[in-house]
């Protein structure tokens, strides 16, 4: 009951809109729920939402409530609701919401909620990001990836690997990621002993490592065969 009390005065106050935890929730639900129903929704139409929520919803339900409560307890006081009874309170509530809005939700907008819905806006992009960059970093390479089905394409024996277009496209519907990159590694797997041997000492480098991360997955795997294909393949660039 204490804890209605506390929400009802926080409401009539204009408080409990106005919290950063009751933005935070507002704007993750509402990016949440319109990105299920509008796929690449973004959170620039989540922030346009909320402060069209702002005025249409939380502002005209607030001053709702502020008018309805004295013409209850009016007509609740009173033998008989005449129409000039009506007449006042609208005369009433058109001037109070004139002066609530220039000294109540109008400055609240511009000083409160509107910099904490900035604030919100960017922290929820910024765990984006960090999300993203995260889910980035742990997966695997192109190159890695590239790796990886070579070993089970020659140890299945379908040997159907090729640097070409077509095969890259095959590739990218599995792996999900760009076709000319997959084609790119491919080219640099399958290619010549001369191309392989023009590769600069930072690329060299950069493909031990790609090694490592195939060596690595292959290793969780427990697949000897797959890694003894690995090695007579990592050979070729030494």
């Amino acid at each position: 009951m204490k804890e209605f009390v506390k929400k009802f005065e926080s409401f009539i106050k204009f408080e409990l809109l106005l919290e950063t935890a009751n933005i935070t929730a507002q704007f993750s639900n509402t990016q949440l729920q319109s990105e299920a129903e509008t796929p690449g929704w973004s959170t620039a139409a989540t922030r346009q939402k909320l402060i069209s929520g702002y005025w249409f919803t939380h502002v005209i339900g607030h001053f709702s409530v502020i008018l309805v409560i004295p013409a209850l307890i009016i007509f609740l006081s009173t033998a008989g609701f005449e129409q000039r009874y009506l007449l006042s309170i609208l005369m009433a509530g058109l001037l109070s919401f004139t002066v609530m809005y220039f000294f109540l939700y109008r400055p609240y907008f511009g000083s409160v909620y509107l910099p904490r819905l900035e604030t919100v806006k960017e922290t929820y992009e910024r765990k984006e990001f960090e999300n993203l960059e995260k889910c980035r970093k742990s997966q695997l390479s192109n190159q890695a990836l590239c790796l990886i089905f070579y070993v089970l394409d020659k140890t299945s024996e379908i040997n159907a690997v090729k640097p070409s277009d077509q095969f890259a496209s095959t590739l990218a519907k599995l792996y999900g990621v760009d076709r000319g990159s997959l084609k790119t590694n491919l080219e640099l797997i399958l290619g010549s002993a001369g191309k392989r041997n023009n590769i600069t000492d930072r690329k060299r480098t950069e493909i031990r490592n790609r090694f490592a991360e195939a060596y690595t997955f292959l290793q969780d795997l427990n697949f000897t065969r797959g890694i003894q294909v690995l090695e007579k393949l990592e050979m070729k660039f030494n």
